[in-house]
């Protein structure tokens, strides 16, 4: 009850916020093309990365205790899909929650109401729910062969590829407005066309735009698609059982070990090993090149497919608020990063004898063990905002110091997870463990703004203000992250601990 208090409490002031900030006299309202041009691309990356990982590793509904009880019992096939596609629609309501959040920005830029927001929120979580349900749709049919899978990703990445082959040839043709050529191609033809995401997308749009038949058509078609893939899959002679069953023991092993505080390795199901033996490193240091030396094994790119997709949502966002300054995009930078910055393989560590056995101090091994983690987050910055830089036209100073900014976030971020790993360990409830992150990282972060504050206060500037402040939060990140990190240091002094 408290946790549901709190959203509520959440939302409420974002609500507030919305509708005050729509009373402000110089308040200047943007096309809707563009918003319902954001909505299409964010259903279909969406959709591809759920479909994408369902298609490698099997999307499933179930758990091991469907597997164990319903499976054998005499109800119909039909009768147990049925049962985890409404299951599954209530998972993606949850997913979905956070755009709910969004509704003082979409109402201050494009005077959203609260029934429009609604309806994002219902037509995302069932983009969500039917990339789920589409991805085991299709792996019953491909996974008895590799070559049958190979065709399912070659004719799914022609797909992708035609909506961004389409993008990119109207920002071509309109350099000069990029903008509207991007929510020109947004609500095109070859947009709409995909799989339920373009579908739901025109819905989403036409009923924003009150064009009221052609959403019409659009969910008429969503829906025509949905249920014939669910009478294929009822009807099939294929035993979609066999299929689900694998990946319901994978999500078990996953979840056991989340329970355990260690979360499994996500190898692929070929590893490259290259060059055998570390080879680099002494005392400490062997961890931080241990670690590089597996994620190299893991994957063939340093930046993960969750990373790439925050870097173009980061970049799209800096092409619709390019004339509001390089804090917004900044903070919204910060603020997806949250999601993506992980402890790595450090909890791991910790399940292992060797970290305890380094004769060196235990704050040294700490840094060692989450260095990891930095080298990803550099490139990634450097990603998000050398195109920003471009795109919203500061200076190369100004860029550096927003690379180096964003990675003593990241920081934060990994010493606000240990923290609340050291105190309340994993007797937590998963919502309960989310919220408190989010207030740690707020305290966290508030000695650099007041500090930056108190500079501006000042007059006091290095270069420029904006420069300033941003390493004013960053100087003050690191020192509280050391901070942090040396007052959760028995956790490797003392193995009891953990």
């Amino acid at each position: 009850i408290v946790y549901v208090v709190i959203v509520l409490g959440l939302l409420a002031m974002t609500f507030i916020g919305g509708k005050s900030g729509a009373a402000e006299p110089d308040r200047k309202l943007r096309d809707i093309s563009e918003l319902t041009a954001g909505i299409n691309a964010l259903f279909i990356l969406i959709f591809s990365t759920t479909f994408n990982s369902g298609l490698k590793n099997g999307g499933t509904f179930f758990k091991m205790s469907d597997v164990n009880f319903l499976f054998p019992s005499p109800l119909s096939k039909r009768s147990v899909l049925f049962y985890a596609l409404v299951q599954q629609m209530w998972s993606s309501l949850l997913i979905g929650i956070f755009i709910l959040f969004q509704y003082s920005a979409l109402h201050i830029n494009y005077n959203l109401s609260a029934l429009g927001l609604i309806l994002i929120f219902l037509t995302y979580s069932l983009v969500t729910f039917l990339s789920q349900t589409f991805a085991m749709f299709v792996y019953t049919y491909v996974s008895d062969s590799d070559k049958k899978r190979n065709i399912a990703k070659i004719i799914f990445y022609a797909v992708i590829l035609l909506p961004i082959s389409y993008a990119g040839l109207q920002v071509l043709q309109n350099k000069s407005a990029i903008i509207p050529a991007l929510a020109k191609a947004g609500n095109g033809l070859p947009v709409l066309v995909f799989p339920f995401a373009g579908w739901l997308g025109g819905f989403t749009g036409g009923i924003l735009k009150g064009e009221y038949l052609e959403a019409a058509v659009y969910l008429a078609v969503c829906a025509v698609a949905f249920f014939v893939m669910l009478t294929a899959m009822s009807r099939s002679k294929r035993d979609y059982y066999e299929d689900v069953i694998a990946s319901a023991e994978s999500i078990q092993s996953i979840t056991g070990a989340a329970k355990d505080g260690v979360a499994p390795e996500s190898a692929p199901r070929h590893i490259k090993v290259g060059r055998t033996g570390i080879g680099r490193g002494e005392g400490s240091s062997v961890l931080f090149f241990k670690h590089l030396l597996e994620n190299r094994r893991l994957s063939k790119i340093m930046v993960s497919p969750m990373s790439i997709m925050f870097t173009l949502i980061s970049i799209g966002f800096s092409l619709f608020i390019k004339d509001g300054g390089i804090f917004p995009v900044f903070a919204f930078s910060i603020y997806i990063m949250i999601f993506s910055v992980a402890v790595g393989r450090f909890n791991r560590e910790l399940t292992k004898p060797y970290i305890y056995l380094i004769p060196e101090p235990p704050m040294k091994k700490m840094i060692y063990a989450l260095a990891e983690t930095f080298p990803t987050q550099l490139v990634e910055s450097s990603l998000i905002f050398i195109p920003i830089s471009v795109i919203m036209g500061i200076d190369f100073t100004l860029c550096i110091v927003c690379i180096v900014a964003r990675v003593a976030f990241s920081a934060v971020f990994l010493s606000a997870g240990i923290a609340i790993e050291r105190i309340w360990g994993g007797s937590l409830p998963k919502l309960a463990g989310v919220f408190l992150y989010f207030l740690v990282d707020i305290l966290m972060v508030l000695p650099g703004a007041g500090l930056a504050y108190l500079v501006s206060l000042t007059g006091f500037q290095i270069i420029s203000s904006d420069i300033t402040a941003i390493l004013c939060l960053t100087v003050s990140n690191i020192l509280v992250s050391l901070l942090v990190l040396y007052l959760c240091r028995n956790v490797l002094q003392y193995a009891e601990v953990n």
